[in-house]
């Protein structure tokens, strides 16, 4: 990719033209970038074919300052303005803030103004930020070593907390807890990956950032089947269920289920990170490699 040089998207226009709507904008850098096409054929009268095509970004957005509404509502309105054609997961910064995080060493958004591809900019403002070299330290790796054993220890008490021979069994309060459990992992995992702590928490989108760097996500909760799905959505949207309805809407035998999820997630995560971890030390502390 050269210097300075804007790559065309699927719906880029359409794209730019909703940010700009939202927010005085800067640029947008891709992170991720998919497609799927799903083909229809009917064969009973009235016969007919179809074809859609489904793209989801991760964007990097860059504005002059931030949007009004909230993230959630920010990535649900663009979903629906694209006609349901386009999911985008945005991960959001003023530019003033970007520069600020570049000059203090942030290691991730450093890759991504340097190796991505940008969609749009309204000038070279963050050019010379593109030449800055990644920030290597031992004080770094000790930090995210200690945040991480941090996270994965609370995944581990609250999957704990779930695991009890209690009589008085609520599904929805223990799916609540695995939800609160994954979510640790998440953050540990884009932590030791990305050096990246979102301020963003939905369980879908952290699991559509960790799907950046292991399949995990994808490998411990596919969703190929209806079955599948609802496992997923019952542990993505548990927290809400919990505040808003009264009656349990899942049984503990849909709760067992999904706790054996939850467990090989976090136990595959936990492998996972130790071996990141092992690689981040040689890049941070070298010298300790020989120790």
């Amino acid at each position: 990719m050269k210097d300075n040089e804007i790559l065309k998207f699927p719906l880029r226009e359409e794209l730019i033209n909703l940010l700009q709507e939202e927010l005085p904008l800067h640029s947008v850098y891709v992170i991720s970038f998919s497609s799927e096409i799903k083909r229809q054929e009917i064969f009973l009268t009235p016969k007919c074919n179809s074809k859609n095509e489904m793209f989801t970004y991760t964007l990097l957005i860059i504005g002059f300052k931030s949007p009004s509404k909230n993230l959630s509502e920010f990535m649900e309105e663009l979903y629906v303005k694209t006609k349901q054609g386009c999911r985008v997961n945005i991960i959001f910064h003023t530019l003033s803030n970007i520069k600020e995080r570049i000059e203090i060493g942030d290691n991730f958004l450093t890759r991504i103004i340097s190796q991505t591809p940008c969609m749009y900019k309204m000038d070279n403002a963050l050019y010379r930020f593109s030449r800055i070299k990644l920030f290597f330290h031992s004080s770094i790796y000790k930090r995210i070593k200690k945040e991480w054993k941090s996270r994965i220890h609370r995944a581990d008490y609250l999957l704990a907390v779930v695991n009890t021979n209690d009589e008085k069994k609520d599904a929805n309060s223990k799916l609540a807890v695995m939800h609160f459990a994954l979510e640790q992992v998440c953050l540990s995992l884009l932590l030791i990956f990305w050096e990246y702590k979102p301020h963003f928490y939905s369980l879908s989108y952290l699991m559509q950032l960790c799907s950046h760097f292991t399949e995990l996500p994808n490998k411990v909760f596919p969703k190929t089947t209806f079955g599948l799905q609802r496992q997923f959505y019952m542990l993505c949207n548990a927290q809400h269920i919990l505040r808003f309805k009264v009656t349990n809407e899942f049984s503990n035998k849909d709760a067992d289920k999904v706790y054996k999820l939850c467990l090989r997630f976090y136990k595959e995560s936990k492998i996972l990170g130790k071996i990141k971890l092992e690689q981040l030390k040689k890049l941070h502390h070298p010298e300790a490699v020989h120790n």
